[in-house]
């Protein structure tokens, strides 16, 4: 199948390789990054080995149901991962799951939310996606701002939900449909046209 990759201003989402073992193993089999993560989190590099592989057998699923991508700085740095897991298919569509992953050093710079972004479009544009669902447990700040910031609907708590480390956590479900998705970006281009003419009207007076 054809391969995934993604470009933004700043940023490159591509397939992963075999070659991103060590930086992937970095990543995902530390503790503190990955404790929102339990799913992913690796013990091992024999663990880490097998999450590449499967990463890389998703590829050549028919149809895919799983899109897992490296996010780069357009200078090559690894800043970590990204991707989606379709739960669902109907005659209205894909329906799927968003997750990432990144290094500390890189937060605090836009790229996820860049990241983010970027693979909402290809999901909705190119992916028949009608509708994208994530979830955090509700202690996890950062990555609910994320979601709010890209423009995803809170959905719900279910409270106590899952046992998360040590105890159990409430956990907050959000939503965006691509009707929404869609209208917004109408609306964002409405008012850049209109600040644009109203630019232009006032350097003519």
């Amino acid at each position: 199948m054809k391969r995934i990759r993604i470009e933004t201003d700043r940023l490159i989402l591509r397939e992963y390789e075999w070659n991103d073992l060590h930086r992937h193993h970095t990543l995902i089999s530390d503790a503190d990054i990955m404790y929102y993560i339990q799913d992913v989190y690796s013990r091992s590099l024999p663990e880490s080995r097998e999450n590449l592989r499967q990463a890389l057998l998703s590829r050549r699923q028919a149809p895919r149901v799983q899109v897992f991508l490296v996010i780069e700085t357009k200078q090559g740095d690894y800043v970590g991962g990204i991707g989606y897991t379709v739960t669902e298919q109907s005659p209205a569509g894909k329906r799927a799951e968003i997750g990432y992953f990144t290094y500390p050093v890189f937060q605090g710079r836009g790229y996820v939310s860049e990241a983010f972004r970027a693979l909402m479009r290809y999901a909705f544009c190119e992916d028949g996606v009608y509708k994208i669902s994530g979830t955090c447990v509700t202690d996890n700040l950062r990555s609910a701002r994320v979601m709010e910031r890209c423009g995803m609907r809170a959905e719900g708590i279910r409270r106590d939900h899952d046992w998360h480390v040590d105890s159990l956590k409430s956990r907050s479900y959000y939503g965006l449909l691509k009707r929404e998705w869609t209208e917004e970006r109408k609306e964002e281009h409405v008012e850049r046209t209109t600040g644009d003419f109203t630019e232009k009207k006032h350097k003519k007076i």
